[in-house]
């Protein structure tokens, strides 16, 4: 199909066409879109049950105005979908339609197609049909508008838009535990129904629609898919390397940082495509998946209106032949990641043109905000040194207003003057030294974005401490990192590899020195006081609860599982007669607590340094 210009006549008889409302069945429905939306798709309403409860996605009914073979038609699918722009949008339909007479907008009547979905108490799909139905929407919410009737009972439509809430949150829960991730937050990390990062929704709302257009859209694809029938169908694949999804769930849960969720989605999964063919979604979980919801603004929604009305409303056959489907979902396609590549192209040169802006303008760069630096450490990484970035990066580690993909890029990054990398080097190291979880985290990073792995070399020492070497990069340092917590010491490892990296001592994996392993016996012995050194005077239990003095130990289990910090850890070592207890109590990777005594056995001696432990917290956390 080619466009041709904007089709005036066909747009004109549409405006003008009267719409006949008496053969189609009237619904009930509102909108929820942003607030400068205008071209509104799709509509809801709910029927709560004793058995579950009636969802109802009401649609425009487009294929019903524009005809098939038009020059709208045509238009349409050279455009393949609306593209929405900073200034403003590029929609698949002209203005006059997709904006008044397709929009399901407020007090005006408008043909729609109801997907009609019945859900048992469980969220399980029971039954879906599709009708012809006319709408005159009761109310245009906004985002903003819907969450404050969800706070207020004195508002129209408050009991249904909580309705509305508590099954959207059903829906959601459901998915997860099927182990979908698309259209999740993970971790503080939101992420769209094809696992790509976008913003954490503001509202309630907003959870509320994107769960009914995901079930919509799912409930659809699984009737087309039980038919045998021929859609565009919308699959999403993983690539060879990807986890299974619990695993892969549990893993971008670690990595927390969005950079690094990024990046190892990038590298698990393929862009999802249509096909005629049911493959899956990956990201969703589902074994069917489609697009239905926007046939104003997606031409695949548009397709599949005509092919499922014409089959399960009709009850006719699919007005086109597998063929045609395969041609026209090679065109959208296509033309999907032509413009994907042509829009990455395009900003990737204006981030080019505005780093090299910066750099050659020295003075504006203290005046750039924390993303905007970011941004320019990313940009000068790949095409010049960072000696221009030193003072800035000196200053806002001062501040600690740096990422951690921030630090990543001053490690990894080149400096063309000896003097710039040495200092950035001391005083990254002494930053570091303050959170070495950081050390971690900037590994993480240089991990993902290489497409590989930090591995260790972990052992225990002869008193029980744990050792580390950190290889990454083929690479790790001489000495290990000792620490009596093995998280400690792996964050250790990383810290004293990123400084070999700085300071260009890293060895070859067998030059690795394990003779530290034994001297820790030596170590030990030193960091154990003799008893006379431990203090044994009476301790105050003026401010310790009775039933602490009674049972220790489990008191200050009990007192720290309620604070959410972890529970205590317990290190013995026998000195003469009498058993040594070090109780640690750690925050975070940190050490808050440590407390020692002595008791005739492990038992007695773990009792007296639990005591200790509660009176310190007693004395200077809790109250």
């Amino acid at each position: 199909m080619t466009p041709s210009l904007i089709p005036h006549d066909e747009i004109n008889k549409l405006l003008q066409e009267p719409l006949n409302i008496d053969d189609r069945k009237q619904v009930l429905g509102f909108t929820i879109d942003s607030e400068t939306s205008k071209d509104l798709d799709d509509a809801l309403w709910i029927e709560p049950n004793q058995s579950g409860v009636v969802i109802s996605v009401h649609i425009a009914d487009v294929t019903a105005l524009v005809p098939r073979n038009s020059q709208l038609e045509q238009q349409a699918f050279s455009r393949v979908e609306t593209r929405y722009l900073a200034t403003g949008n590029n929609p698949m339909f002209p203005r006059q339609l997709s904006e008044d007479k397709l929009s399901l907008l407020e007090d005006k009547p408008r043909w729609t197609i109801t997907i009609r979905i019945t859900l048992d108490e469980a969220a399980n799909i029971k039954k879906t049909q599709l009708l012809s139905t006319h709408l005159n929407s009761i109310k245009r919410f906004s985002y903003i508008s819907a969450d404050k009737t969800l706070h207020d009972p004195s508002k129209p439509l408050f009991q249904v838009l909580r309705y509305c809430e508590l099954w959207a949150q059903k829906l959601a829960w459901k998915r997860q535990k099927r182990g979908a991730f698309g259209q999740s937050t993970i971790a503080g990390v939101t992420l769209d129904e094809e696992g790509r990062l976008i913003e954490t929704p503001l509202y309630h709302s907003q959870q509320i629609i994107q769960e009914f257009m995901v079930l919509a859209n799912t409930a659809v694809a699984s009737l087309a898919e039980e038919h045998r029938l021929p859609i565009l169908y919308r699959n999403h694949t993983a690539s060879a390397i990807a986890p299974e999804n619990q695993l892969l769930m549990e893993t971008l849960t670690t990595l927390g940082l969005p950079e690094l969720v990024r990046q190892k989605l990038q590298s698990w999964l393929n862009p999802a495509t249509y096909s005629p063919a049911v493959i899956g979604h990956f990201a969703l979980s589902v074994g069917a998946y489609t697009h239905f919801t926007s046939p104003i603004r997606r031409f695949a929604d548009y397709i599949n209106h005509r092919i499922l009305k014409r089959v399960f409303i009709e009850e006719k056959e699919s007005p086109y032949k597998v063929e045609e489907l395969q041609a026209i979902a090679k065109h959208i396609n296509d033309k999907k990641q032509e413009v994907k590549e042509k829009r990455n192209e395009h900003f990737r040169e204006q981030r080019l043109a505005k780093t090299v802006t910066i750099l050659n303008k020295q003075e504006t760069i203290p005046t750039l905000s924390d993303k905007e630096f970011s941004q320019v450490l990313k940009e000068s990484i790949k095409f010049s040194k960072l000696d221009k970035l030193v003072p800035e990066a000196q200053q806002r580690l001062e501040n600690c207003t740096l990422k951690p993909s921030d630090l990543y890029y001053l490690v990894f990054g080149e400096y063309e003057n000896p003097d710039n990398r040495t200092l950035i080097k001391e005083q990254l190291l002494n930053y570091l030294k303050e959170q070495p979880i950081l050390a971690t985290q900037i590994l993480q990073i240089a991990a993902t974005v290489g497409q590989t792995t930090v591995d260790y070399v972990d052992k225990k020492t002869s008193s029980g401490k744990f050792a580390f070497w950190t290889v990454f990069e083929e690479k790790t340092t001489s000495q290990p990192s000792i620490a009596n917590s093995k998280q400690t010491a792996k964050h250790q490892s990383n810290l004293h590899w990123l400084q070999g990296k700085l300071e260009d001592k890293l060895h070859e994996v067998t030059e690795i020195d394990q003779t530290a392993l034994d001297d820790q016996i030596k170590e030990e012995t030193t960091f154990l006081a003799p008893a006379s050194v431990i203090s044994e005077e009476p301790l105050d239990l003026s401010m310790v609860p009775s039933e602490a003095i009674n049972n220790p130990i489990a008191y200050l289990h009990t007192v720290l599982q309620r604070s959410k910090l972890k529970n205590p850890v317990y290190l013995y070592n026998k000195i003469d007669d009498q058993w040594r207890c070090c109780c640690q109590v750690q925050w975070s990777d940190e050490m808050l607590i440590e407390t020692e005594a002595l008791g005739q056995n492990k038992k007695e001696g773990k009792t007296q340094a639990s005591l200790k432990a509660i009176i310190e917290l007693e004395n200077h956390f809790i109250n």
